[in-house]
């Protein structure tokens, strides 16, 4: 099996302390450019929340080419992630994703994701943000992603505040912007939702980070079951936030062939699935976000993600009025993805 990047046969810890060897580039062409609150960008290509484990990762993509780079979600206390397997490659299908028979190839990738959302400690990621925002390059920008646990007995006020404690310790660290991660599960209700589901709690949280850091806030948010609840959802968190973040996974029952569970363990039967298979689900929520800015339902930007794993389709996104266009399945699987999409203007593609 292919590994990429990351080694899908070692656990998180190691991946973190082993940075991948990645190919050089002698001589990187010219990005196009790009404008992302108020920073003046080589390009408009970057990486999403996921790949980028620390500053080793941060600063190897960024000389490939990468601009808009997003430090893997973080935490207000340690957390491990979840035993192996965490990632196997899949098939998308309509009722569950399956695990495939062999990886895909060719900008095909699509994989499921049981990580479990880790982080190191507070101690150590604050110091290693400051030495990531010390190594990227000019024209490049550091998001920092940011996740508030759920205490135990804690209520939706403990939550917040624990947000935006994360948030103030990336943003003094260095973070140009923070991306405040709301596709998570939503600790306070029986029927399983994420925290974006709850606009009034997403709401919430935003209104603290934004009031609580000087630095542009994101909402990173999650598939919509209608058009209609995105539009209001965008609407109800707009007045809170710099900008959104979407699609950041499709969360599926991941199988293997015989119909039971990939991954063994407790609340591990779902899974995030990213990859190109994802693309026709995410980017038709891109193309609605797109369309509501267009209307003057608010001004924000929009980061597009979700199965952009082929040059093409990075391009497509940003012709339709995407901000940037972050990838992080094709960076693992493709780490030379941001030079070929330097070597393509956008008027090259039909």
């Amino acid at each position: 099996m292919p590994h990429g990047a990351y080694r899908v046969d070692r656990s998180y810890q190691w991946n973190y302390a082993h940075a991948p060897s990645l190919p050089r580039v002698r001589r990187l062409p010219s990005g196009a450019g790009g404008r992302l609150f108020g920073h003046m960008l080589n390009s408009s290509l970057g990486i999403a929340a996921g790949p980028l484990l620390n500053s080793k990762w941060v600063e190897g993509y960024a000389r490939l080419g990468f601009d808009v780079l997003t430090y893997a979600t973080v935490r207000s206390a340690f957390r491990p992630a979840h035993a192996l397997p965490n990632i196997r490659h899949v098939e998308n299908r309509e009722q569950a994703a399956v695990i495939a028979r062999r990886p895909a190839g060719n900008g095909d990738t699509t994989i499921a994701v049981s990580l479990g959302e880790p982080s190191m400690e507070p101690d150590v990621w604050r110091k290693d943000v400051r030495r990531a925002r010390e190594r990227i390059g000019p024209g490049q920008i550091l998001i920092v992603s940011v996740i508030g646990t759920p205490a135990p007995d804690g209520d939706a006020e403990t939550l917040i505040a624990d947000f935006a404690r994360c948030a103030a310790w990336a943003a003094e660290s260095g973070a140009d912007a923070v991306e405040v991660h709301l596709a998570t599960q939503d600790p306070f209700v029986e029927q399983a939702q994420m925290i974006y589901e709850n606009v009034p709690l997403a709401a919430r949280i935003l209104h603290r980070v934004r009031t609580t850091i000087g630095v542009p806030v994101l909402a990173k948010l999650g598939a919509f079951r209608t058009p209609r609840l995105l539009h209001d959802t965008a609407t109800r968190l707009a007045p809170w936030t710099n900008g959104f973040v979407l699609v950041h996974s499709i969360s599926r029952r991941v199988l293997d062939d015989k119909g039971t569970p990939a991954f063994e363990g407790t609340g591990r039967e779902r899974a995030d699935v990213v990859g190109a298979q994802t693309f026709t689900v995410a980017s038709r929520q891109v193309e609605e976000m797109l369309a509501w800015r267009k209307a003057g339902a608010w001004d924000r930007a929009i980061l597009a993600v979700g199965g952009i794993c082929t040059v093409e389709r990075a391009q497509d996104v940003l012709r339709e009025g995407a901000d940037a266009a972050l990838v992080a399945t094709a960076a693992l699987f493709d780490p030379l993805f941001a030079a070929r999409f330097r070597q393509t203007r956008p008027a090259e593609v039909a």
